[in-house]
């Protein structure tokens, strides 16, 4: 009887300690306590200053983050003539236009962080086309002289787009403990493009209506110096 009345006695000490133990112990809802021990690593983003480009696309972008200090950026965006704010005297030109474009990014945060945020370099490369239909005349031929007649063509026309920056970012909280977020960056790079009319008439010359200060298809032959700029919103998970 004594063995088993010193038992209850611990028993019945060890439940009063951790009664108080626990009722002295800060207390959080479970919930709270979740979300602040998840690490949120991964952006899904949008870009609303593509819908204001010449060759403006609907775009949107997905970032993940590996380490402390490495993140991988990828984008995509698409646009087709009816939502394009530039036309002007082009749209008499160029008519059925369709925007592709593609971004493929690594970045590197400068300080150490398990969520994408903070000061950044990145490396960027840039892929863009579009097609459209180009109307216009042709004068057929006039390789020694006037030309013995016009005809009015409406043919494909196409141009691909390459390029690379260096950009210099920072990646932001809206709101302190916010999954929103706000990319801002500044880049410069080179980009080369190409323009192909396979489908225009041999030995002659095409003639076609006025250009606009926009003019999208405007022939390059060499590289150009390429400036990369821009905001995005994204939400973090």
């Amino acid at each position: 009887m004594k063995l088993l009345g010193s038992i209850g006695f611990v028993g019945l000490l060890l439940g009063n300690v951790l009664t108080a133990q626990a009722q002295s112990a800060p207390s959080l809802p479970l919930s709270s306590a979740l979300e602040d021990e998840k690490v949120r690593r991964t952006v899904v983003k949008f870009a609303p200053l593509s819908l204001i480009d010449p060759d403006n696309t609907v775009q949107f972008g997905i970032e993940r983050l590996f380490g402390q200090h490495h993140g991988v950026h990828l984008e995509f965006g698409y646009g087709w003539e009816g939502m394009n704010l530039w036309r002007n005297s082009q749209s008499t030109r160029y008519t059925d236009r369709e925007v592709w474009r593609g971004r493929v990014e690594w970045r590197y945060y400068l300080n150490k962080t398990n969520q994408p945020r903070g000061r950044y370099i990145a490396v960027e490369g840039l892929y863009k086309q579009i097609d459209a239909q180009e109307t216009g005349t042709v004068g057929v031929g006039c390789t020694s002289g006037p030309c013995q007649y016009y005809q009015f063509i409406s043919a494909p026309i196409h141009k691909y787009v390459w390029g690379g920056h260096i950009k210099f970012g920072r990646q932001f909280a809206l709101a302190p403990d916010s999954r929103w977020l706000a990319d801002v960056y500044l880049g410069l790079g080179v980009r080369w493009r190409n323009i192909d009319r396979l489908q225009s008439p041999d030995g002659s010359y095409f003639y076609g209506y006025a250009r606009g200060w926009f003019d999208t298809f405007g022939p390059t032959p060499y590289a150009i110096l390429s400036v990369s700029y821009g905001a995005k919103i994204g939400y973090s998970f």
